[in-house]
């Protein structure tokens, strides 16, 4: 089969990372180990795995950090073994060809999307299970590393993936494709929206209006339409869909702090050396773009004792000025994708909660999906996602034939 996968080579992405300085389209070249080739296709491993055909999975920024090794050894989950080889793509639905005998209610025919990406104690049976998986948030597992487990099992970008049982879950047989890979997304907006949820009255700031970005003002619009919900917007069309969404209003780039201070009530402060702070901002801000700069904006943006909650992920930060978190108290968060979570009185997977949002009507997906390519055109897909607003994309997502 055809996957696009990337090896741990610390040889070759030495090379290519210093090729990258001169050359932009390195990872993308023979000599990276960045590899979109034939590969085994995957048998079950086991009685309780399933074997998926893939028809679509949506591009993420996580995949392009990958893609282009943006990533600092020295950041924390650099510290922890690498997979030997990575499959890329998580945002993918697909439909069961194959099921164990201990596959559950997984049955060939059904349509799936992927819940749990990285090896955690449920694809390893543990048993006991390490904390975290034991309260459901697998992406903090305690038992990191893949023993035990297949290597060549696929993913999103691949035509054929294994997973097991645990990691699957069954969609509705009348939601579109387009939609399907949105709610892995989405799951990650419910679970920074429910990490720190809005008050009545309170004023909300998303930072970033891609497709995590969007779908959190969605989320936050129908669970608590008595906040205010502002956007931080880089292209025109970011700022239509983001107002079309619900937003109370929308912030450009350009002169943000000023415009922070306008909705807010709070004072804009401009000091030496290109220096800007805003005392007395929003109440909460999701930063769901999570780089330095998009950081450093968010703690100066919110009020004092107001919370900043880290969506976007950033592999290789540079540096971090955390002086509001003591000048103004400002409570920092994060999240980790998704998890468990406490969902009108009953505990449930962030997954659940988005199905649920969607099924019940209160969750838009119309006209996120932008562009599609095939597989094998992966390059170009790449291209485009440097080109957004250009091209006014907003997700792109890879086929299989």
């Amino acid at each position: 089969m055809k996957a696009l996968y990337f090896d741990a080579d610390p040889k070759r992405i030495a090379v290519i990372k210093a090729l990258s300085t001169v050359w932009k389209k390195a990872p993308l070249s023979p000599l990276s180990p960045l590899k979109y080739a034939e590969v085994e296709e995957p048998d079950l491993p086991g009685p309780n795995w399933v074997k998926v055909k893939n028809r679509m999975c949506g591009l993420c920024g996580s995949d392009v950090h990958f893609i282009f090794m943006e990533i600092d050894p020295r950041v924390a989950p650099a510290a922890v073994p690498p997979l030997p080889r990575k499959f890329l793509g998580h945002e993918m639905v697909g439909e069961v060809i194959q099921a164990g005998e201990g596959a559950g209610d997984f049955r060939p025919g059904d349509r799936v999307i992927q819940r749990i990406d990285w090896p955690s104690c449920f694809q390893k049976e543990r048993a006991p299970m390490c904390r975290q998986c034991a309260r459901g948030n697998y992406p903090l597992c305690e038992e990191p590393g893949r023993e035990d487990l297949p290597l060549n099992v696929g993913g999103g970008f691949s035509q054929y993936m294994v997973m097991h049982k645990t990691q699957l879950i069954k969609i509705d047989e009348q939601m579109p494709d387009e939609h399907a890979i949105l709610i892995e997304p989405t799951a990650c907006a419910v679970r920074a929206v429910l990490k720190r949820p809005p008050r009545e009255g309170e004023k909300v700031l998303v930072i970033g209006t891609g497709a995590i970005g969007l779908s959190l003002i969605g989320i936050a619009r129908a669970l608590y339409p008595e906040a205010e919900v502002y956007a931080t917007y880089r292209y025109p069309h970011q700022a239509e869909m983001a107002e079309a969404l619900g937003a109370s209003g929308v912030v450009e780039e350009k002169g943000a702090y000023r415009r922070v201070a306008e909705i807010t009530g709070g004072r804009h402060f401009e000091g030496p050396f290109n220096n800007e702070m805003v005392i007395g901002g929003f109440d909460v801000i999701y930063d769901t773009v999570g780089n330095d700069r998009s950081l450093k904006d968010a703690l100066r943006w919110a009020r004092s004792e107001g919370s900043v909650v880290v969506v976007g992920i950033n592999f290789s930060p540079k540096r971090l000025d955390y002086s509001p978190v003591w000048f103004q108290e400002v409570k920092l968060l994060g999240i980790n994708c998704h998890g468990r979570e406490v969902f009108r009185g009953e505990e449930m997977n962030s997954f659940d909660v988005a199905l649920t949002l969607y099924r019940e009507g209160r969750l838009d997906f119309s006209g996120f999906v932008t562009h599609t390519f095939p597989a094998q055109d992966y390059p170009k897909a790449i291209d485009l996602f440097f080109e957004k607003g250009k091209n006014r994309v907003v997700k792109i997502a890879l086929v299989h034939p």
